[in-house]
């Protein structure tokens, strides 16, 4: 299923968002950022005493801070590597290095390499469970060619964050194509994934379940 379904974490709220360097380096990190946004994270850029940041907030409270050696420098191009520590504004017990690509860090080989920086945070995250938890949201949806080779499209019921409710439905759908004089020709996917193939007249309509997006729990 593709990730581009998936619900975007929210836009920081605050003042800098106007601000012409906040935008610069928003704009400059955006792949770091809207990666970060898919997991879901609410993700920032920290400007603070003259120290640049990509911070993602946690569930239970706590922060990832993303940097280079030292600080993110506003040119994408010239980070010497990435570095991402777990931290907390109230508990400074919390401070744990979660990926190091700098040059004598853990992960050196990977350099500035995004996906291996993307797919560290993800997996800590989903280990941790730190990480809002998304729900996957399935329609029952028809597509066919009608006699006259028209393209048919439908979406009868949905969208369900409930997958036993979304087959229900689709078994109310079927059953009223039989009783208006449909023939079932093709079935797959079991109670998982139901897709029926269905024959009246010269009309040929496919009825399925469609993965239709997420939402955070």
């Amino acid at each position: 299923m593709s990730n581009d379904l998936a619900q975007m974490a929210p836009m920081p709220v605050h003042g800098n968002t106007d601000d012409p360097l906040w935008r610069k380096l928003w704009n400059a990190y955006e792949p770091i950022i809207t990666a970060l946004r898919r997991i879901p994270l609410v993700t920032d850029v920290e400007i603070s005493g003259g120290m640049f940041g990509i911070t993602a907030q946690l569930t239970d409270g706590s922060h990832l801070w993303i940097s280079s050696v030292g600080e993110l420098p506003i040119d994408p191009d010239d980070p010497e590597g990435f570095h991402v520590r777990r931290a907390h504004e109230d508990n400074p017990t919390i401070d744990e290095m979660v990926y190091d690509s700098t040059e004598d860090g853990e992960h050196s080989q990977h350099g500035n390499n995004l996906v291996s920086l993307i797919q560290a945070i993800t997996a800590f995250v989903t280990e941790r469970r730190l990480a809002p938890r998304l729900i996957d949201l399935v329609a029952v949806q028809v597509q066919g060619v009608s006699a006259k080779h028209q393209p048919l499209s439908q979406l009868i019921q949905g969208p369900f964050d409930d997958r036993h409710a979304a087959v229900k439905e689709y078994g109310y759908a079927t059953r009223d194509l039989m009783q208006r004089g449909w023939r079932c020709i093709h079935e797959q996917g079991g109670t998982e994934w139901p897709l029926t193939v269905w024959e009246r007249n010269g009309e040929v309509a496919t009825v399925y379940l469609a993965h239709v997006g997420q939402i955070t729990a």
